[in-house]
């Protein structure tokens, strides 16, 4: 089974985003910190549709926690 990858940069799986969120992510910059995702910013360039992860992981965050805490992501301002 393979996992669902959000960051590419880093190899990231929703799973272990998912996990840092229900543990008390709720920025993007916790998620740097405690996942290791959203720190190159290359996922633009390594995922296959050639999107970042920045916007989906805000998105995760905001899904869990109904807003998102600190500066947005450089992709959605």
């Amino acid at each position: 089974m393979q996992e669902d990858i959000i960051c590419y940069c880093r190899q990231v799986s929703r799973e272990t985003i998912e996990k840092a969120i229900k543990n008390g992510a709720k920025s993007i910059e916790d998620i740097r910190w405690s996942t290791e995702a959203c720190k190159d910013n290359k996922c633009a360039d390594k995922h296959p549709n050639g999107k970042g992860c920045e916007h989906q992981v805000k998105q995760m965050i905001i899904a869990h926690h109904g807003d998102i805490q600190g500066p947005k992501c450089s992709c959605c301002g």
